[in-house]
């Protein structure tokens, strides 16, 4: 299979691929898929298997090559594709169809989209404002009333009786007067409040990186990946329309709003995926086995009684692993880089 095709760079997201394969090759994978058909037709007065050929194969015979062709058109693609080093980020569009009808070799020529190179941006260029972590007094109060709104007790009035049967209810520790439940309750907002303020930043920071790396996704392959959430959702409502309308009048949402929603998330997921990449590159990220093998235990613990356990030796679930680590790995170090520790 050498010199079995062409590439020609359409745009920097798009490659097209004249894919050329042999009329023997394909007369071969023919024959084959015939004599396969052949053997599974039933016909009146001849036993299963031995219908002669020139009785089935005209009017059956164009159906099987397209078929034939189906079958074997996406190895040459994909060999095309590992000999170019790229990865699709959604199906092909095929721009030509070849000709069954005649004795010839079938060229098919094939617009792949691929994922454009982008290059890290001077993350040294991020500001991101930090907001002061306050509680209010009010804020204090209003917590400690939907407290002793929401919960029963012997107490008629919020005082020190009061707070130290409610911290007993909700094992709180160390509580013995009403400031103590005060300054407890105000040290866990702050708490909130500053995880709150930290994924703000989060968000900020890495927004500002995917702009500074100019990462645009191509629209087909935020198409695809919406397509596949749809797909997902449709199939988790076991393929009933009836579901699938009871869920959207249940959450007060069409599915044009959902689909909406698909296309952002799609979006967000790729951009995110794109830079961590990136970034793991640039930075020499790597996750070697024995970080590897720490976060499969990890897994293991976290599992369910009766997991699979022969999971945890597929590589290609390993590397499917390892793929997730490491672009966890370069989260925390980015964040690290433009935030601190």
């Amino acid at each position: 299979m050498d010199n079995f095709y062409t590439r020609k760079d359409i745009s920097n997201n798009t490659v097209e691929f004249t894919i050329t394969i042999p009329k023997d090759s394909f007369e071969k994978s023919y024959k084959a898929a015939l004599e396969q058909e052949l053997s599974n037709t039933k016909v009146d007065g001849f036993r299963k298997g031995k219908v002669p050929t020139d009785l089935i194969e005209p009017e059956m015979k164009n159906t099987i090559k397209v078929q034939t062709f189906e079958k074997i058109f996406p190895m040459y693609l994909s060999t095309a594709l590992q000999k170019e080093n790229l990865s699709p980020i959604a199906p092909p569009t095929y721009k030509s169809f070849p000709d069954f009808s005649k004795d010839e070799d079938l060229v098919l020529v094939a617009e792949v989209p691929i994922m454009p190179e982008f290059k890290l941006g001077n993350m040294k260029k991020i500001k991101v404002k930090k907001e002061k972590i306050e509680v209010t007094e009010k804020e204090v109060s209003d917590a400690i009333e939907n407290v002793f709104k929401g919960n029963k007790t012997k107490a008629k009035k919020m005082d020190d009786t009061w707070a130290k049967e409610i911290a007993k209810l909700m094992n709180i520790e160390d509580i013995k007067t009403l400031d103590d439940l005060k300054k407890y309750v105000k040290d866990l907002l702050e708490k909130q409040k500053g995880s709150y303020e930290q994924r703000r930043q989060e968000d900020d920071a890495f927004a500002q990186a995917i702009k500074l790396s100019g990462i645009e996704i191509p629209q087909a392959a935020i198409d695809y990946e919406a397509h596949e959430r749809e797909h997902s959702f449709v199939h988790d409502m076991d393929h009933d329309d009836a579901r699938v309308e009871k869920f959207l009048q249940a959450n007060n949402i069409t599915m044009e709003k959902m689909r909406e929603l698909w296309q952002k998330d799609a979006k967000d997921a790729l951009e995110s995926d794109v830079f961590l990449k990136l970034y793991a590159k640039e930075n020499s990220i790597k996750v070697d086995d024995k970080t590897l093998a720490e976060k499969i235990e990890v897994i293991k613990k976290g599992a369910p009684e009766g997991t699979d356990e022969s999971i945890y030796e597929n590589e290609e679930w390993r590397e499917y692993v390892r793929r997730i680590t490491e672009k966890e790995v370069a989260f925390k170090a980015f964040i690290e880089e433009v935030l601190g520790k």
